[in-house]
């Protein structure tokens, strides 16, 4: 049985209003704080799939800062995860509006953002990524 990585497409969003700020999606079906992330469906590339998560997750609208080194990780279920990964900007913080009445998203200082993720893949990978993010 082959393992089929299952492909994925995400952001780090920086907030409009200060550049030290990150919104993280609290997804109360999961119980969990992480980026806001989704499945690459059949037809779309990494980019627009990035952006129409952003849109659906949060309802805000984006600029594109820089392509983020891959994160990879195994699922729960085995499968290998590949999210493509985009640093972005929010183009105004005002039209936050969530997908699912049980989830919440906030603005998490940089340096506060470790200790709000809920997944130690998270973490690691915005470890990672700090210094290109933090400039």
């Amino acid at each position: 049985m082959t393992n089929k990585p299952i492909k994925k497409a995400g952001a780090i969003i920086l907030s409009s209003n200060d550049k030290h700020k990150i919104a993280l999606l609290y997804r109360g079906k999961h119980n969990d704080w992480s980026f806001p992330k989704g499945h690459i469906e059949d037809g779309e590339d990494s980019i627009n799939a990035m952006i129409r998560e952003v849109k659906e997750e949060t309802g805000l609208s984006i600029k594109i800062l820089c392509e983020l080194p891959e994160q990879n990780y195994l699922h729960p279920s085995g499968n290998t995860v590949s999210t493509k990964m985009f640093l972005v900007q929010s183009e105004n913080d005002n039209l936050l509006k969530l997908e699912y009445k049980t989830d919440d998203i906030k603005w998490v200082p940089i340096n506060e953002v470790i200790s709000v993720l809920s997944y130690n893949n998270l973490k690691d990978y915005f470890k990672k990524v700090y210094h290109i993010i933090n400039k």
